[in-house]
Order: C-alpha cells, then structure tokens, then sequence
C-alpha cells in the first residue's frame, strides 16, 4: 500500500477518519480534493489562513502582541510549534472549554492548549463574534493527543490548530448550541451561491450560518466545518489552521 492509504488505514482505526476534510495529498505535495467543496480560491497566497500557517512563530508572537491578543505562554507541548492558552477576553469575548469533571479546567487541562497560528485565527473570529453581540464560546477542545504520530504536524487537533466550537452565547443571555440549533444536515452546502436553508429558520441557525460564512468570506480558516460536513460534526463547528494546504474547505 502506498503512504497515503496506511495514513489513512492508520486513521481509521483510531475512528478519526472522518476529519480527512475530503482531501489526501498527491507524492507532490497539491490537494486531491475528495469533496466538491474543498476547492482552491482566487489569490489564495493572499488569504489570511494560508499566510497565517506559514508565519514563524517569534513574528507570531510579536503579531499577537501588536494586537494585544491576551496568551499565556505555555510548557512544551508535543507536536505544537509555539504552544499557548487564551489569558482572557479576545476583544471582548470569552473563551472556555464545556463543562468538564474538574472545576476551572482552562488554566491546567490540556485540551484549552492552542498554537499560536491558531491563535491569529481566533482573533479574527471574535471580531466578527463581536459584530454579532456574542461575548462568550464554548468549545470542545483546541489540542488533543489522540492521533499524535499518525496525523502529520500543522493540522488539525495534534498540532493545536483547531477548535471545536460548542456553544454561542450573546450580551442579551442567549446561548444557541451547534447540537440543537444549527438545524442542518450532512451533505449540504454552507455558503455562497445555492447554500441549503436550515431545517427550521431559527435566530440560532441564522447566527451560525452567518458568523461561518462571513469568517468563510475574511478566510481566517481553511477548514470550516459545520453539521453540514458529517455526522461526527452535529454538534460543532470545526475551526482550523493548516499548512501545505492551498485548497479551503467550507461545509
């Protein structure tokens, strides 16, 4: 078998073939695209995401600190260039993990670790959180160590380039939930000419479908992944940064 399928053999069996994002890489590095929407844009050297993955991590740094992005330098983390944590509000919006077993797990659990790419991104994205009057995400996690030696450095969990967002929660109180209120279904698309309409055309549906699609439009992310993506996508939104890529996948 060749490289790729043994990754992907390899993938299978720790059940995270789904993250795929619809594209393997040819032996000369250009995508393969196995979904219709992971296509490469006009100008894409230009895109936020593309040029966010490639930024050293001494000029990430000094980036976030010219934004005054608030980060907490963290330890050493396997896999992770330049490992961090969100020390506060991001232009106004809080960041936190969902409820866990221990109390207060952001400053210790390593499922808060980010890397700072990631964290140019997360910028960006409160800023348009912010136009939408949200002060506060909930997310599943940023690094995870499952999948560590089988899915390459700069992508996805392993290498603390995406989050996975839960819940929305607005000044006025409301909080809307990916689970129950992104009303979609796998398959369809999110954005752009002929995107499907929710299921229900609720305020929840509308924000989501909205805050993706502008973020989609400022590409900060290359892969944003919706319940429209797959199943194992009902109940986030799948936010990531990743290098030697050209081709961004928005479902």
């Amino acid at each position: 078998m060749t490289k790729v399928v043994h990754e992907v053999v390899a993938l299978a069996a720790l059940g995270v073939v789904g993250y795929f994002a619809g594209a393997l890489l040819s032996p000369g590095g250009e995508a393969q695209a196995k979904n219709r929407y992971a296509l490469e844009p006009p100008n894409v050297e230009a895109r936020r995401a593309f040029r966010y993955a490639r930024t050293e991590p001494k000029s990430c740094l000094e980036e976030l600190d010219r934004r005054g992005f608030p980060y907490k330098l963290e330890k050493p983390t396997k896999q992770v260039d330049t490992p961090l944590r969100i020390a506060g509000p991001v232009r106004g919006v809080s960041f936190a993990l969902t409820k866990r077993a221990e109390p207060n797990p952001d400053p210790t659990s390593p499922a808060a670790i980010l890397d700072c790419v990631l964290a140019l991104a997360i910028d960006d994205f409160a800023k348009v959180l912010a136009a939408h009057d949200v002060v506060r995400v909930e997310y599943m996690s940023m690094y995870r160590t499952r999948g560590l030696g089988f899915i390459k450095p700069g992508r996805r969990h392993p290498s603390g380039r995406a989050i996975d967002v839960a819940t929305l929660t607005r000044k006025d109180g409301k909080t809307f939930n990916v689970a129950y209120d992104f009303h979609g279904w796998p398959g369809a698309k999110t954005c752009g000419e002929g995107a499907a309409k929710p299921r229900k055309d609720t305020e929840g549906a509308r924000l989501f479908r909205e805050i993706v699609c502008e973020l989609s439009d400022m590409g900060s992310f290359n892969l944003l992944l919706t319940p429209h993506y797959d199943w194992g996508h009902r109940d986030h939104l799948h936010m990531e940064v990743r290098s030697d890529i050209r081709w961004f996948l928005i479902q």
